[in-house]
């Protein structure tokens, strides 16, 4: 590694453990940790293979060459690029989705996006302070200062400088606040690091944090509150730190981290506290260097990268400037052995044990039934060699034959489990770990939760049987997970640079504390076992007395049944305060549903946790059930009537990791991809021509060189291929060709990852890293390098390509049937749901084990059939798949006599339809997704909405499901892709077991013309948008979501390649004038849509303050008003924002499974179009600015254009070509205007059937025309 900078001793760099041995051999990238002189540690990571790709700095071109090359420089149906965005604050989601069968999704959008496979430079700067250190008075503050610090510095005091400059170059930013430290982070093109980080930097030096952005930054946060309020995971949180026995003024554990309008306005009023004051104490107290830790990535030597963060960091104040409420201990100051210690440390754990062998009972917002058990401990980074919680949860968690899982499923009581402690949110700190073991239960399983806890108990002793005898755990056990493992680090996937940054800064957090030569892979290897420190939590921790339990179920009734009580005329709630006000009133809870009624007469009245307003009940558990699970947990192998046993050995565990050879006429080379130049002359003089290297001979050792205008030639390589070493092979590089006849030079080197390269090796580089000129396109690829068709008869085609880019021993197979009848009625889309549920729980045991191998396995119904994934290392890739594919072709040819075949287990017919018929009343709760929903559906006509599907459901058995599945299945057709380290002859393997299985179970017969059409709906052109309005399913939804779509028409690339620029061009001004300055919501945004062949663009808002109304007119006013901007935009700012879509477009992917997956959209959407993302940057080298307005002023601006230059106005009359379709889902929040013009939501008229009828209601307007077959 480059050796660091240092300078005089006053003001020295101080160079870290070397981190360059602990890296994957994969990973080619160099590091460097240095100490700044004040106490800022820094990862510098010089990401070498985009270096070599582009030199960016010292020209070290021959001065006798009058060419310089000198370079200066600074899965689901339809989807779409998603422009580059910003956001900021704590995932929305709430990982509301976190037990396995509750997932409430409608799966009938086709709004999954693509990874770009960005490779950006990127940077992240970790701060040792989060939530846990908010003041009582003022609880949310470190979230509240995240948000402030992005609203303008000193030197940069416009509140949107940094994301524009960031969107204006392609580039995107975040930030989140944890338990114990806040994270903020950066993506950037390469060329525009420097000046991105100069920007970045004065977060931490001089921010304004003025007064005139703290109301809307308030907002911002009050609106994240209210878009995560109905979350049942933050819901259960909040309730665990409520009945936590924890105040916010003794313990940290009982803050409320996000922080809302009442905690961070109305509560430091009322105390007389000036939050301005507050907030820059707060900053003061622990902004500081030596509580920070940075990240930085680019295609930079590491000298470099270190001499500017040198320059624009070291203005990071050194040390608190005030003093700290909660001391930081600092030892060994600015030296490498410097460590902070966290006050964290030494508060003890975060429950009393009062609240400890209780039941908490909790009303949920979505239909489900979830069992949480909870145990509290001393942190376990500490044992960060052995990962002991990690080795119990692999045996807890497992899903493989003598599970907890597999036993409760046989008795029909669970569905899904998870064990283990999370790495985020309350779950792990300096003051503890959290061991939770989660399961989603079924209604009979509500019925034996305390069995299902026994079970646990029973596996518990079991493990102390094996942990405190003669008898130890199997040494195969740690073994497998150590050499799993290291497998999977040794060959890991190149994260998005972001990611990757974000990753490593993780680890510099005060809780982490992983030596400073470990931070690489100290959390991804098993480095010992320690068999002690797992009987220790065993014997003094997973124990019945130390346990808490939850249970979130909606047999408990659902929590709007119980918020409707409080709209009724109750006040707020206070802390712990039941809903009884003594008046006689509590039959109005939930009066029309038996279940709150028998709630409340088994329980009583709920007590209602007064921040999210979630309903609960407190119980003891009896000692006698605590005494039986003691005994249930003593060391003992379980009862011979258990089926509870250790896991078996892994037989997915890969023997084979070696690489596929390739064809020698066609092999790997050092110079593959890359941009060269070559001296040839021409007449009387020589002249050095731009090529790109493309295919290799290895018998003939030639090169085949595609030159300008895409001709192509071969030419004879000199140089052995032991001379072109890595260390000699970088830019600048010459070499000699046809017997040294033509001298070569190397202009720039191909990533992993990446395509052809094209470099000119001149000024006209710089100006494409400038933006000032559009970047060269790279010739496309050859027939080898892409997908191809290899075997097309009898219904089924397969596409093989063989990997030469990532060089990694792992393989993708993705197949689709194509089923005639998929989508023929309500039921035979009912059936294709529940079919993917049953495969999915037939297969968990095998599919488990080789999930653990780093093999994984999917599969999921569509519109047209269903379609499988399996992925990982390739070695026995195809003996899942073969067992994957025996289960789902066995449902083929049944009758109802024959039954559900063999691989479905008696009792799981009943508990996956349970499991379905949850999934389809959570589907749209949410105001944003149900937003989306209603967009596609009625986009698309055929789609089959939740609620009509439910209704299929509730008629469903078994003898018709068969029948139904068989007449889906009759005829079908076979689309395959085999990707990967796999030769052709593996693929044609794959192949004969394919067509084999096809053919043993009926064959194919689906001709192409039969294949299931997807037709969507034809907005007309019209003055005045159509309109769909909708309650949310919800009752008490505080959202209203609003989506503006523009229909553009049949896919075409030059209409294509214009949605992504114009919503590049508009995200960020879009973002900043309706999100930060006119404050309508948290989430605001737009970007480009492609449905089933059919382009769109969509502009969206969630707000919790804002009507449906007010936020429809303000996108069309800022429509209106926008257009002026592109008017006056200079030719300059045009072309930054078509290089950087451009470039966007050229960028590489990052992985195989990126790469694999745009080729299957390809084959998925009948477009086949392999080098897509090339041939959309051509169309985007032809578009002009007087082009982008004209079909800015078609699709989108509200008014007629009756000027005859682009230059002049609009008139008042409304523009008559656009397809407008405006969808408003209005929630109940009655503290502002988002319920405002609510639908009433019928007594008689479920509003599943309610939204149905509106759907259709606009199917009927646009008199049912589509835009007929696309493909």
């Amino acid at each position: 590694p480059q050796q660091s900078i240092m300078t005089t001793s006053d003001t020295a760099v101080t160079t870290g453990p070397d981190l360059n041995d602990s890296r994957s051999p994969v990973d080619k990238k160099l590091y460097r940790q240095i100490l700044l002189p004040n106490g800022l540690r820094v990862i510098l990571i010089c990401d070498t293979l985009a270096m070599h790709q582009e030199k960016f700095f010292d020209d070290d071109s021959d001065d006798d060459d009058d060419d310089s090359d000198g370079e200066d420089g600074d899965e689901p149906e339809g989807e779409s690029k998603a422009t580059a965005g910003t956001g900021k604050g704590k995932d929305a989601d709430g990982g509301d989705d976190s037990a396995g069968d509750d997932d409430g999704d409608d799966d009938d959008d086709d709004d999954g996006d693509e990874e770009d496979g960005l490779r950006d430079a990127a940077a992240a700067m970790v701060v040792g302070v989060g939530s846990m250190y908010d003041p009582p008075e003022a609880q949310g503050l470190a979230h509240f200062l995240e948000h402030m610090l992005f609203m303008g510095t000193k030197k940069y005091p416009e509140d949107n400088a940094y994301d524009a400059f960031l969107s204006k170059h392609g580039g995107s930013d975040n930030a989140f606040t944890e338990n114990e430290y806040t994270l903020y982070h950066l993506c950037i093109q390469q060329e525009k690091l420097f000046p991105a980080l100069d920007m970045f930097a004065q977060f931490f030096i001089a921010p304004l944090m003025s007064q005139d952005a703290v109301e809307r930054e308030m907002n911002a946060v009050e609106s994240e509150f209210q878009e995560v309020k109905n979350s049942d995971q933050c819901r259960l949180q909040q309730i665990m730190i409520q009945t936590s026995g924890r105040k916010p003024e003794d313990h940290p554990f009982g803050i409320f981290g996000w922080g809302d309008l009442k905690s961070l306005r109305d509560a430091p009023k009322e105390k007389g506290v000036d939050i301005m004051d507050v907030l820059r104490n707060f900053y003061d107290q622990y902004y500081f260097a030596s509580n920070m830790s940075l990240v930085v990535m680019g295609a930079y030597p590491l000298d470099k990268l270190e001499a500017e963060v040198v320059k624009m960091f070291s203005d990071i104040p050194s040390s608190p400037r005030e003093k700290q409420v909660w001391p930081m201990v600092l030892k060994n100051e600015k030296t490498w052995e410097q460590v902070l210690e966290s006050p964290m440390t030494t508060i003890g754990l975060p429950m009393v044990d009062e609240s400890l062998r209780k039941v908490y009972r909790m009303a949920p917002v979505r239909d489900r039934h979830t069992l949480s058990l909870t145990w509290q401990m001393p942190e376990q980074i500490q044992h960060w060699r052995s990962r002991p919680c990690d080795y119990l949860s692999h045996l807890l968690g497992h899903e493989s034959e003598g599970s907890i899982l597999s036993a409760m499923k046989k008795k029909a009581w669970a569905t899904a489990c998870y064990v283990g402690v999370g790495d985020q949110g309350i779950e792990f700190a300096s003051s503890h770990s959290l061991f939770t073991a989660t399961f989603s239960l079924s209604e009979e399983g509500m019925d034996h939760w305390q069995e299902v806890v026994e079970a646990f108990f029973v596996y518990v002793g079991m493990l102390r049987h094996y942990c405190s005898g003669t008898s130890k755990l199997p040494e195969w056990i740690f073994e497998e997970l150590r050499l799993t493992h290291a497998m999977t680090y040794r060959f890991s996937d190149e994260q998005s640079p972001e990611t990757y940054v974000e990753t490593i800064a993780e680890r510099l957090s005060p809780h982490f504390r992983l030596p400073a030569d470990r931070v690489l892979d100290g959390h991804d290897l098993l480095f010992e076992h320690n068999a002690d420190a797992v009987k220790d939590l065993l014997d003094n921790f997973i124990t019945p007395d130390k346990m808490r339990v939850d249970i979130l179920s909606s047999s408990f009734g659902r929590a709007a049944d119980y918020e409707a009580k409080k709209d009724d005329g109750n006040t707020e709630d206070e802390p712990n305060e039941t809903t009884d006000d003594g008046d006689g009133d509590d039959e109005k809870i939930g009066e029309e549903n038996p279940d709150v009624q028998a709630t409340i007469a088994k329980y009583g009245p709920p007590t209602v946790e007064p921040i999210f307003g979630a309903s609960y009940w407190e119980e003891a558990i009896d000692d006698d059930t605590i005494q039986k699970w003691k005994q249930s947990s003593n060391a003992q192998l379980p009862p011979d009537e258990s089926s509870i046993k250790l896991p078996p050995k892994n037989p997915f565990v890969p023997e084979k990791l070696e690489l596929k050879p390739l064809p020698p006429d066609d092999a790997d080379h050092p110079l593959l991809n890359a941009s060269i130049k070559l001296c040839i002359s021409i007449g009387k003089k020589k002249s050095w021509l731009p090529a790109t290297v493309m295919k290799y001979n290895g018998p003939k050792k030639s090169l085949l060189c595609s030159y300008e205008g895409e001709d192509e030639q071969w030419h004879l390589l000199d140089q052995e291929l032991s001379d072109l070493t890595p260390e000699k092979l970088i830019p600048g590089f010459e070499g000699t060709f046809d017997n040294k006849a033509i001298k070569y030079r190397v202009v720039a080197l191909a990533k992993d990852g990446e395509g052809a390269v094209m470099k000119f090796g001149d000024e006209t580089d710089y100006d494409v890293e400038e933006g000032s000129a559009f970047p060269p396109i790279p010739p496309p690829q050859q027939p080898s390098r892409l997908p191809k068709l290899f075997y097309n008869q009898d219904g089924i085609k397969m596409w093989h390509l063989q990997d030469r880019k990532f060089k990694r021993p792992i393989a993708e197979l993705r197949t689709r049937l194509i089923c005639g009848n998929a989508n023929k009625t309500p039921l035979h889309s009912t059936c294709s749901d529940l079919f993917v549920n049953l495969v999915s729980d037939a297969m968990t045991e095998i599919a488990y084990l080789a999930s653990v191998s780093e093999l994984g396995s999917s599969y999921y119904g569509s519109d047209v059939g269903i379609t499988i994934r399996v992925n990982g290392f390739d070695d026995k890739l195809l003996t899942l798949y073969k067992t994957l594919l025996e289960a789902i072709l066995s449902f083929r040819g049944r009758s109802a006599a024959d039954g559900l075949p063999p691989c479905i287990k008696p009792g799981r017919f009943d508990a996956l339809s349970e499991v379905l018929k949850r999934r389809y009343a959570n589907a749209g709760l949410k105001a944003s997704r149900l937003s989306s929903d209603i967009r596609v559906r009625c986009l698309r006509p055929g789609s089959r909405s939740s609620h009509v599907k439910s209704l299929a459901l509730e008629t469903l058995t078994e003898e018709v499901f068969v029948t139904t599945m068989a007449d889906m299945m009759k005829s079908v057709s076979v689309e395959i892709l085999y990707h990967g380290n796999v030769t052709l002859d593996d693929a044609k393997e794959a192949c004969t077991l394919i067509s084999d299985q096809i053919k043993t179970t009926g064959g194919t017969g689906l001709s192409k013309k039969k294949y299931p059409t997807e037709y969507v709906a034809q907005i007309p052109r019209n003055a005045e948008p159509y309109l769909v309005v909708a309650p949310t399913i919800d009752p008490a939804a505080p959202n209203t979501s609003v989506e503006m779509y523009f229909q553009v028409g049949k896919d075409d690339i030059n209409d294509r390649v214009m949605t992504d620029l114009l919503t590049h061009m508009l995200y960020e001004p879009l973002y900043k004038q309706l999100r930060t300055d006119d404050q309508f919501g948290y989430t605001v945004g737009c970007d480009s849509r492609w449905t089933n062949g059919i382009m769109g663009m969509y502009f969206y808002v969630v707000s919790s303050y804002k009507s449906a109304t007010q936020i429809t007119d303000r996108i069309e006013r800022f429509l209106s008003e926008h257009r002026k901007e592109l008017v006056e935009m200079s030719d300059a700012t045009f072309m930054e924002h078509l290089v950087g879509v451009a470039k966007q477009k050229l960028d590489m992917f990052n992985s195989l499974s990126e790469e694999c997956s745009s080729y299957w959209t390809e084959i998925r959407d009948f477009r086949y179009e392999w080098q897509v993302h090339r041939d959309e940057a051509l169309a985007l080298r032809a578009v002009t600015k007087s082009k982008a307005l004209e079909c800015y002023d078609k699709w989108l601006y509200p008014w007629k254009v009756t000027g005859s230059t682009e230059t002049e106005g609009a008139s008042q009359i409304r523009n008559p070509n656009r397809r407008c379709l405006v969808v408003q889902v209005i929630g109940a929040n009655e503290e502002g205007d988002a319920a405002i013009g609510r639908p009433e939501v019928k007594d008689d008229l479920p509003v599943g059937e309610q939204i149905d009828q509106l759907i259709n209601d606009f199917h009927t307007e646009v008199a049912k025309q589509t835009w007929g077959k696309v493909y």
